[in-house]
């Protein structure tokens, strides 16, 4: 079956998707592990922090599946609540993708504890077969 996904890098048809809640913290430590595998030049230190340069993926015509993904974490990221809570509809893999990406940059340099430790709860919470939702209420299914 041919996969078809919108601009947001959301598949349109054919997969069980997932859907995901996660605090501010989590989605921008999803992003930036996320943008380090794709291509760290993405990824620019300001004098208020950091900044993702997303012009190069907007400027492409085709995208790989962690690009279209990392355009799906933008997008949901964008439309976050005010406490920074945002969502994501995962497709069937990208948990684990997104598991592997935390994985790596776990091994990338010295990180503070409680970050090594929320990094370590996302990857356990994105490979659980099913997300179903728990008791903090930060996980959903959806078919």
């Amino acid at each position: 079956m041919k996969k078809e996904f919108n601009k947001e890098g959301t598949e349109t048809q054919g997969t069980r998707r997932m859907r995901a809640e996660f605090r501010g913290d989590e989605m921008v430590l999803l992003l930036v592990s996320l943008v380090r595998a794709v291509d760290a030049r993405m990824l620019q230190q300001g004098p208020e922090g950091f900044s993702v340069d997303f012009e190069r993926l907007d400027e492409k015509k085709v995208l790989t599946e962690d690009e279209r993904l990392l355009m799906k974490l933008r997008v949901a990221m964008e439309g976050a609540e005010e406490d920074g809570r945002a969502s994501v509809n995962l497709a069937e893999g990208e948990g684990g993708r997104l598991a592997g990406a935390l994985e790596r940059i776990e091994t990338m340099g010295a990180w503070a504890v409680n970050v090594l430790e929320m990094s370590r709860e996302l990857r356990k919470r994105l490979l659980e077969p099913h997300m179903n939702a728990d008791e903090r209420g930060s996980r959903k299914t959806e078919n």
